[in-house]
C-alpha cells in the first residue's frame, strides 16, 4: 500500500474517531500524575484507533500513550497514537482537543495526521510529499511569521526558576499562549497561526504527527527523538522530555539560541 493510500485512509479514521469524541464528555477520570489523567474518552477513542489502524496496515503494531509498549524488540515501522491530545482541556470542555497519530519507520514520522475535534479540521503530512490543511496544502515560506508563540507548562517552571534573559527574548518573538494540546500547538505552527511552540516535557506521542507536518509545511522542528533510535519503540515511548522546539523559519534561529539554556 503506498503512502496516499495510507494517508487518505488514515484521514477517514480520524474523521471516524473526531465523531467517537464528541459524542459525551468524559463520565470518568483516572489519576496518572500530576495534573495528568486519562479518561473514559481517552480509552474508548484508543481502543477505536488500534482497531482501525490494525485493519489499515496489518501487522504493524500500533502503540499509545495509554498502553504500555508491549514491543521490546526493533521494528521497521510502526504506528505511534495519542487518542486525546489535550485531555485537561477535555474534562474542563475547553473546545481545543486533538487526536494525533504518526505512522513511523526507521527515519522517523513517515505519515501523520492531526484532528481537530472541536472543529473537524484534519491536518496530515506525508514525507516528502507536503503538508495540509484539509486538503489545503500549507507552504510557511510564503508567510511571514506570527506575533503569538507558545511555552509550556514546563518550560516556563524552568526559565521562572533562574533563566530570565531567555524568557525576555522570547517575549521578543511574540506575546505567550498555553493552549494545552501541543500536537494543535504544532499544527498551529505548520499553518502559520504561531510563531513558536517549545516545551521540555512533551512527550514523543504528542509530538510524532505534529512534528511532521510542521517540517513538511517548510518549519524546523527539532526534539530529542531527533537523536533516539526510531527501530526501537520501547527507546522511543520512554524519552522523558522531547525538548522540543517548532517554529517559523525565519525566527527559527533566535529562538533555538534564546533557550539553549533550557532546551540544550
Amino acid at each position: 500500500m503506498n503512502d496516499k493510500t495510507i494517508q487518505t485512509g488514515l484521514e477517514a479514521i480520524l474523521r471516524e474517531a473526531m465523531t467517537l469524541a464528541r459524542q459525551a464528555p468524559p463520565s470518568r477520570a483516572d489519576f496518572k500524575a500530576a495534573q495528568d489523567y486519562v479518561t473514559d474518552v481517552d480509552l474508548a477513542v484508543d481502543a477505536f484507533l488500534a482497531e482501525k489502524l490494525s485493519a489499515l496496515t496489518p501487522d504493524t503494531p500500533v502503540l499509545s500513550e495509554e498502553r504500555a509498549v508491549e514491543e521490546t524488540g526493533e521494528l521497521d515501522g510502526y504506528w505511534i497514537v495519542d487518542p486525546i491530545d489535550g485531555t485537561m482541556n477535555l474534562m474542563c470542555r475547553i473546545p481545543f482537543v486533538g487526536i494525533s497519530v504518526a505512522l513511523v519507520d526507521t527515519k522517523g514520522p513517515r505519515i501523520a495526521a492531526v484532528a481537530s475535534v472541536a472543529d473537524g479540521v484534519i491536518y496530515s503530512a506525508a514525507r516528502g510529499q507536503g503538508a495540509f490543511r484539509d486538503g489545503v496544502k500549507l507552504d510557511l515560506s510564503q508567510t511571514k511569521p506570527s506575533e503569538l508563540i507558545v511555552l509550556s507548562t514546563g518550560l516556563l517552571d524552568d526559565l521562572v526558576a533562574g533563566h530570565a534573559d531567555s524568557y525576555a527574548a522570547m517575549r521578543k518573538i511574540g506575546k505567550i499562549r498555553n493552549l494545552g494540546a501541543q500536537a494543535l500547538n504544532l499544527c498551529f505552527v505548520a499553518g502559520g497561526g504561531l510563531a513558536a511552540v517549545a516545551s521540555v516535557e512533551a512527550r514523543v506521542w504528542d509530538e510524532a504527527a505534529g512534528g511532521l507536518i510542521v517540517r513538511e509545511a517548510g518549519g524546523i522542528w527539532t526534539a530529542a527523538s531527533d537523536h533516539a533510535n526510531w527501530r526501537s519503540p520501547s527507546q522511543m515511548m520512554t524519552i522523558r522530555k522531547q525538548r522540543s522546539l517548532a517554529a517559523h523559519p525565519q525566527v527559527a534561529v533566535v529562538a533555538a539560541n534564546s533557550l539553549k539554556p533550557v532546551l540544550g
